[in-house]
C-alpha cells in the first residue's frame, strides 16, 4: 500500500526564500528539497568558517534587519572599463533588449553607498535554516498533481497538501506538472549560467575596509564581465588579503580550471597583481540570470494552478535580496 502523507503547507525548496517562507508558517508544514541541493547563499568552508560564493550587497538595511540582521555601509566604486553596450552584449538573452539588473549588477553607477550584511551570507542562511521549526524532507520529486493536490515522491510515497509554496526554478517545476499540457513553454524560459571565481590573496591595489570596487568589463578581450573587490574579515589571518571575486558568463560549456587560469590572467591585465594566494576556487551559477520571454498563453494556466511562487528562481524574475524578503513577508501577512 503506498505511504500517505497530509500535511496543510508544502513549501519547496531549501533556498533562502523558502525558509524565510517557512520561519512565517507555525502550521502543518513540510519542507520538501532534493537531496544535495544548495542555496545560492551557501559558501565555501574555509579557515573554521564559510566564505560567500557569491558577492551580494543590499540598497537599504532595513529588509534584513526585519529577518533579525544586521548589515553596514560601505562605500561602492563602480568602474566601467570599455563600453556600455560590449558589456550587455556579454550577458544579454534572447530576444532582450535592455537586460536587467541582476543580483551582481544591481545597482546604478551614481550610487557611492551600499549596505553589506555583518554576517556573511552563508552564516545568515544556516541561521535561518536552524531558526525554522518546519518539518523537512530530501527527497526526489517524481511528479506534482495540482488538481488533485499531490506530489509524488521517489519510492511511491504520496503527500497531500492544502497549499504549495515554491522557490525552486520554476521551469524545473513546471517539468514535475502532471495533467496539464505545458509542452512547450519551456521555449518562454531563458538564463545564463555563469562562472563564479573566489580568490583570497593580496594585492597592490588598496582597499578601505568599508569599500567594494566592481570593475564591469566592456571589453571583448575579457571573457569575464565582472570583477569585485572587497576587504577579508575571515580571520586575523587574512586581514590584509582580498577578496575577489570574478564573474564569466557562459555560452557555452567551459572546464573550470582552465577558466580560474583565465581569470589570473584577466586580472594581470587589469593591473591587479594577486599575490599570497591562500584560497582559489570557481563555482557554477546555472541560473546566473534569468528571463521569461514575454506573456504566453500559459500565463493564464499558471495563474489557475493555485500555486505560489516566491524567490528569484520560484518567481522567474531578476530580484534583489531586499525585494524577495518584502515580497514574501507583505504576502504572508496578506494571507
Amino acid at each position: 500500500m503506498r505511504k500517505r502523507r497530509k500535511i496543510d503547507t508544502l513549501i519547496l525548496g531549501d533556498s533562502f526564500s523558502g525558509n524565510i517562507y517557512a520561519a512565517q508558517d507555525l502550521s502543518n508544514s513540510l519542507l520538501l528539497s532534493w537531496p544535495g541541493a544548495t542555496s545560492t547563499l551557501d559558501g565555501w568552508g574555509f579557515a573554521d568558517t564559510c566564505i560567500d560564493r557569491i558577492p551580494i550587497f543590499l540598497e537599504e538595511p532595513d529588509c534584513l534587519r526585519r529577518l533579525g540582521f544586521e548589515s553596514y555601509e560601505i562605500d561602492y566604486e563602480y568602474v566601467l572599463i570599455g563600453e556600455e553596450a560590449s558589456l550587455k552584449d556579454k550577458f544579454s538573452l534572447r530576444r532582450e533588449e535592455t537586460p536587467n539588473n541582476t543580483w551582481y549588477d544591481l545597482f546604478p553607477k551614481t550610487y557611492s553607498k551600499v549596505h553589506k550584511p555583518v554576517l556573511s551570507w552563508c552564516q545568515i542562511i544556516k541561521l535561518l535554516r536552524n531558526s525554522v521549526k518546519v518539518s523537512r524532507l530530501y527527497t526526489n520529486i517524481t511528479s506534482i498533481d495540482p488538481k488533485e493536490k499531490t506530489v509524488l515522491l521517489e519510492g511511491g510515497a504520496l503527500i497531500e497538501y492544502e497549499d504549495i509554496v515554491s522557490s525552486i526554478p520554476q521551469d524545473l517545476l513546471l517539468s514535475r506538472l502532471r495533467g496539464i499540457d505545458l509542452k512547450n513553454i519551456s521555449e518562454n524560459y531563458a538564463y545564463l549560467s555563469y562562472n563564479i571565481s573566489l580568490i583570497i590573496g593580496k594585492i597592490d591595489q588598496r582597499i578601505g575596509e568599508n569599500e567594494v570596487v566592481v570593475y564591469a568589463l566592456g571589453r571583448k578581450r575579457y571573457a569575464a564581465s565582472h570583477t569585485i573587490l572587497l576587504k577579508s574579515f575571515i580571520d586575523a589571518a587574512t586581514k590584509e588579503h582580498t577578496l575577489i571575486y570574478v564573474l564569466t558568463p557562459l555560452r557555452r560549456g567551459a572546464d573550470k580550471t582552465e577558466i580560474l587560469v583565465k581569470n589570473f590572467s584577466e586580472l594581470k591585465n587589469l593591473g591587479i597583481k594577486v599575490r599570497e594566494v591562500v584560497f582559489a576556487r570557481s563555482y557554477l551559477e546555472k541560473y546566473g540570470r534569468i528571463l521569461k520571454l514575454g506573456r504566453s498563453p500559459y500565463d493564464e494556466i499558471l495563474k489557475e494552478l493555485d500555486i505560489r511562487f516566491i524567490g528569484r528562481y520560484g518567481s522567474w524574475e531578476e530580484l534583489s535580496i531586499c525585494n524577495i524578503i518584502k515580497k514574501i513577508l507583505s504576502a504572508y501577512k496578506r494571507l
